[in-house]
């Protein structure tokens, strides 16, 4: 199986924590830079965004719940772990549409309005969210998916927003995120880490 991604997209980084956390095996990395549609990415995905998983047999899934889904196939999720999984999306797609928003802002230009938006809805989320939405774990133990996303999030706001982390999430989710950010799956997948572009990543099993 291949994997198309980039080393900055939080969605990419989610599939891999994941992969390396329950030993998905072969999977091939493919980097690409999406805002430049590269043509061997919109062969496999016409929306030209990452991540995108193309299958041996060809077919290709660009989605990242959807590729979670399908590498780590569980039962059907409780109620409770649907709106984890939800929590943990809308706040990587948030953050990351803030983040792009402010970026592409014209200099000499007004802010483009939903950048307010997006950062009053960041703020409210982080606000109100505790350890409750993310729970600890034994050393031996591999957090859930949904875990794993938040804290990926999470991190992403730390890295591309960190005033906003510190001034907005209580001090023991702060904490909370460390134990998450100490694991080696978070070490082998950060932005600089990725920037080798490796070709494959593996790590020993928990």
């Amino acid at each position: 199986m291949k994997l198309y991604l980039n080393n900055t997209s939080p969605f990419a980084r989610w599939v891999l924590v994941c992969g390396l956390e329950y030993v998905i095996p072969t999977l091939e990395l493919v980097w690409v830079d999406p805002w430049a549609t590269p043509a061997n990415l919109t062969r496999v995905n016409p929306f030209s965004t990452v991540p995108v998983l193309q299958l041996d047999q060809g077919e290709a899934l660009y989605e990242s719940s959807s590729i979670v889904r399908y590498l780590i196939p569980t039962a059907a999720p409780s109620l409770r772990e649907l709106q984890r999984l939800a929590l943990g999306k809308m706040l990587l797609e948030t953050a990351f549409r803030h983040v792009s928003l402010k970026r592409n802002s014209l200099i000499d230009g007004p802010p483009h309005p939903l950048i307010e938006q997006t950062y009053q809805g960041l703020t409210r989320v982080l606000q109100g969210l505790s350890t409750e939405n993310l729970p600890s774990f034994a050393p031996t133990e591999i957090p859930d998916i949904a875990s794993l996303q938040l804290s990926v999030g999470l991190d992403y706001i730390a890295f591309r927003c960190p005033d906003l982390l510190t001034a907005c999430a209580d001090r023991s989710l702060q904490e909370r995120l460390l134990m998450y950010q100490s694991r080696p799956s978070f070490a082998l997948t950060t932005s600089l880490a990725l920037t080798a572009q490796p070709a494959e990543l593996s790590l020993t099993p928990f």
